[in-house]
């Protein structure tokens, strides 16, 4: 009987500590499963960004828009905004990188927009030839700029 009773108790602290393996094993999950990856639009929405000649974009997360921008010209901006009367094409939204391409009539470009901590840097590939453009990361206020008629 205390032979019975030795191997029964073995058999159950065996069994609880396979047990306890299994829930430790399925009751973690990998860490990247709990990040949410936000798409390159979402990460930056609502930032806005200056090349340092009058220009100033705002990001916006919308597919359809992407950016708009204000361009000094005296005392006043003009303000621009892509709703429509660009065609223009995401080819991708990832969380390091925008990537989409403009056609117009027989022109078609390729932006690729990147951030490196306050700097962002488009590079428009057209004709065989490419261009850089590097943004600052800007606070001011863009909605209080003063429009042009």
């Amino acid at each position: 009987m205390i032979m019975k009773t030795k191997i029964l108790k073995r058999n159950l602290l065996f069994i609880s500590i396979i047990l306890s393996l299994v829930v430790s094993f399925n009751g973690c999950s990998d860490d990247d499963d709990d990040i949410i990856q936000q798409t390159w639009l979402e990460k930056y929405d609502g930032t806005k960004w200056e090349d340092g000649d009058g220009l100033y974009w705002r990001i916006i997360d919308n597919t359809n828009i992407i950016l708009e921008s204000w361009y000094h010209d005296g005392p006043c901006y003009y303000h621009s905004i892509s709703d429509g009367n660009v065609n223009f094409e995401i080819i991708e939204n990832s969380t390091n990188k925008l990537v989409f391409r403009v056609v117009e009539d027989d022109n078609t470009q390729t932006i690729t927009f990147r951030v490196n901590g306050d700097t962002l840097t488009v590079l428009l590939e057209y004709n065989g030839r490419s261009e850089t453009i590097s943004f600052k990361k800007t606070a001011v206020n863009v909605d209080d700029f003063t429009l042009c008629d």
